[in-house]
């Protein structure tokens, strides 16, 4: 069974300590083992964790989410983190497509097709005028 420390947990969720301890408080996450350095949180706890914002973004409110997460064990945590995990598919450019590369201020490199229509060109044009401005300011 796996144990994490807060510091382990705040790194693998992205999450603030007194965020998490809110969660705990406010009785969404449930409480971890042990007190002060010997607190240890379950893998029940990063899947509650990574559960929150997904959740969230799903448009639940907190209260939902506590009444969600209540009863689940850590198996039915992470059938429901399957469920509602959803990454984003990798974006691939056409292979028979030819790019342009327009090399830009601090390093950065813009990549646009290389048939563009005029129209398009133009706003290109445009586009690669206002990046510049931008770093010059």
């Amino acid at each position: 069974m796996a144990e994490y420390t807060i510091q382990e947990i705040c790194d693998q969720t992205g999450m603030a300590r007194r965020t998490i301890h809110f969660y705990v408080q406010q009785g969404i996450l449930r409480a971890p083992e042990g007190a002060g350095t010997a607190t240890r949180y379950s893998e029940a706890h990063l899947l509650s964790l990574k559960l929150i914002p997904l959740l969230r973004a799903k448009g639940l409110r907190l209260d939902d989410i506590r009444a969600r997460l209540q009863d689940l064990n850590e198996d039915s945590l992470r059938s429901l983190y399957d469920q509602v995990f959803e990454p984003a598919p990798p974006k691939l450019l056409p292979s028979s497509q030819a790019y342009g590369h327009y090399a830009l201020p601090a390093g950065m490199t813009l990549v646009v097709p290389a048939a563009l229509a005029g129209a398009d060109r133009k706003k290109l044009s445009e586009v690669l005028k206002a990046i510049q401005d931008i770093f010059d300011e």
